[in-house]
């Protein structure tokens, strides 16, 4: 009893440390140098962070595999890019960043989150990206990939998932699991939790400040498909998770997913647009759609698994920590506009 409680006290105190890990390597990230501003950040993700999610396998074995790794990512994330701003890092900052990568790109998800991340910056940096740093991350990555694809133990666990779960998840075709994924992320963002709703808000009113009448009127629009799309997104994918189980699937039904999937499709496509109309193409714009896309992906790739719907939600985790961080500067963008407004004095009225 006493060891246990002893075991409870540790894993308390390293969630504290890791948790505080997490908001200072994004606060570090995403600039936010103000107190309100990290207030803001803290706030949001509070009131949006769906807890529930934490509990679909376990308080504490959601926390170590997820929550844990994207700390320790985060903090990889914040120390790369300190060193491509050119920033002078001390060699054993980089060292401890390293090592916080190896044991974060443990989890799948993050693992994908890295080598896409990777593709992006050989892209930016081209001939740049070649030095010992990157092709250490490189050799990562590719080895965190071959972990998930080969490792006897992942497979033996795959083959007892599938015949628990999805008994005929072999005979879809590969189009099939990315619709039944889609629909899948779909529901969550939609139906089961609100804060993707909330982003849209947020992007209204910055709309709004800024006066985009074409802003405007498409963040209302997709808050007005969020509101009218919710039962046809979560009924046709509820009929196949009820039947996902059986050794008789009926895979016609998976058809029913097309209709839910064009329409979070053109939500997609109008969130990117809303988002470049609003920054520009700018590095805002980019950071903020590229993270989209990049956990997004990650979340997809769990199509590949015979677990897709029976992991709930915790393979979105970290398309879930985005899109809240993208409310977070959000919010602070329209608690920024209304400060230096405020801060005019009439005379620089006058002179405007």
């Amino acid at each position: 009893m006493l060891q246990s409680s002893k075991n409870l006290l540790i894993f308390f105190i390293l969630t504290i440390v890791f948790i505080f890990l997490l908001f200072y390597s994004i606060s570090q990230l995403i600039s936010f140098n103000k107190f309100i501003s990290n207030l803001v950040l803290v706030l949001v993700f509070i009131i949006l962070f769906p807890m529930v999610s934490l509990k679909s396998a376990g308080l504490i074995a959601t926390i170590v595999n997820y929550v844990w790794p994207s700390a320790l990512f985060a903090y990889w994330l914040m120390i790369d890019r300190q060193r491509n701003s050119e920033e002078k890092i001390a060699i054993y900052k980089i060292i401890i960043a390293t090592l916080s990568l190896i044991l974060s790109v443990f989890n799948e998800g993050l693992a994908i989150v890295l080598f896409l991340y990777l593709i992006i910056q050989v892209v930016i940096e081209k001939k740049e990206f070649f030095n010992p740093y990157r092709i250490v991350c490189l050799l990562v990555s590719l080895l965190s990939i071959l972990n998930v694809l080969i490792c006897p133990g992942n497979q033996k666990r795959g083959a007892l998932e599938m015949a628990h779960w999805f008994p005929t998840f072999n005979h879809l075709s590969f189009f099939d699991k990315l619709l039944i994924q889609f629909n899948n992320i779909a529901s969550n963002l939609i139906v089961s939790h609100n804060f993707i709703e909330i982003l849209f808000l947020l992007l209204l009113l910055r709309a709004v400040q800024k006066k985009q009448i074409l802003s405007v009127i498409l963040s209302a629009v997709l808050i007005m498909l969020c509101k009218i799309s919710q039962k046809l997104i979560s009924d046709p994918l509820s009929v196949i998770v009820h039947h996902s189980s059986e050794k008789k699937f009926n895979y016609n039904i998976t058809g029913k997913l097309l209709g839910p999937s064009v329409i979070f499709m053109i939500m997609i496509v109008m969130i990117v647009f809303v988002i470049i109309l609003l920054d520009g193409k700018s590095k805002k714009s980019f950071v903020a759609i590229g993270s989209l896309a990049v956990t997004f992906s990650a979340g997809m790739a769990i199509s590949l698994s015979p677990t897709l719907l029976a992991s709930s939600d915790r393979p979105l985790l970290f398309l879930y920590f985005v899109i809240i961080f993208n409310c977070a500067i959000l919010a602070d963008d329209i608690i920024g506009f209304n400060k230096s407004k405020d801060s005019l004095n009439p005379v620089d009225e006058i002179s405007k």
